[in-house]
């Protein structure tokens, strides 16, 4: 059977030995990596007929979501993607051994794991995340809007009760006016790199100041044109945004993948 462990808990040492589970990928491709692994153990294949996952011996079937780990995780998955297609699971994944991974997940599912790995054949996640630079947004706005403007200058150099309600009609036009440019840039960014891409993952609840947070699946080899276009924004931008841009990754925006048999 399968165990989603949970993200706080200590290991029991009388549990006997498990293996972690990182994701899915063709037999033929995987690669060890020696001491990759959670807690620093090494990655090894547990195929059955075209598929294997991608496993690490550990010493109980609780996880704790250790940052070192989680980023193990990750890098795991990384470098298993060098070498083909990977369907990742979530961090925290253990099967009691080898034949409950085989008779619980690889066996059962084998043709919806085949049907995914080629679905996602040559094919990876790039993720995009675009935050205004606060300075630089709010100088637009107050330039672009005479009303904004004035009630900037009225209320600088004072906070008593006479300025109340204009600092409150300040702060509600400001903040009008960022929702409505945070709008505008996101659909031209995301005009600008959606047309590279097959699929796209928008992230719903940005973060303060987040202009576009967004997982592309965009195939291996437009890669190099998504980079170029990436370099573009980036110059285009510099003096109103900055970008943190990650990839290739496997692509966990758009599997969803679970060990949990149907």
């Amino acid at each position: 059977m399968a165990v989603e462990s949970p993200i706080t808990g200590s290991a029991d040492a009388s549990t006997a030995t498990a293996l972690y589970l990182y994701g899915v990928t063709w037999a033929e491709a995987t690669r060890p990596q020696p001491g990759a692994g959670v807690h620093g153990e090494s990655v090894d294949a547990v195929a059955y007929r075209e598929v294997a996952g991608l496993t690490s011996t550990i010493e109980s079937t609780k996880v704790p979501a250790k940052r070192r780990d989680l980023l193990r995780h990750a890098e795991v998955l990384g470098t298993a993607l060098e070498h083909g297609t990977v369907l990742p699971l979530r961090f925290g994944v253990v099967f009691e051994n080898a034949t409950a991974l085989v008779e619980d997940l690889l066996l059962p599912r084998y043709a919806e794991l085949v049907q995914l790995l080629r679905r996602f054949e040559g094919r990876v996640e790039l993720s995009v995340k675009a935050f205004f630079r606060e300075d630089a947004v709010l100088a637009e706005i107050v330039q672009a809007n005479p009303r904004i403007a004035r009630l900037r200058e009225a209320t600088r150099d004072t906070s008593d009760g006479s300025t109340y309600p204009l600092r409150v009609e300040l702060g509600e036009r400001v903040a009008g006016q960022l929702q409505e440019r945070t709008l505008l840039d996101r659909q031209a960014l995301l005009g600008r790199l959606s047309r590279l891409a097959l699929d796209v993952q928008v992230d719903q609840q940005p973060i303060e100041h987040q202009v576009l947070g967004a997982s592309f699946l965009v195939e291996r080899e437009r890669v190099a044109a998504f980079d170029e276009a990436m370099n573009e924004l980036a110059q285009q931008q510099a003096e109103r945004m900055h970008f943190k841009y990650l990839g290739p990754l496997a692509p966990h925006s758009f599997v969803g993948l679970n060990a949990e048999g149907r």
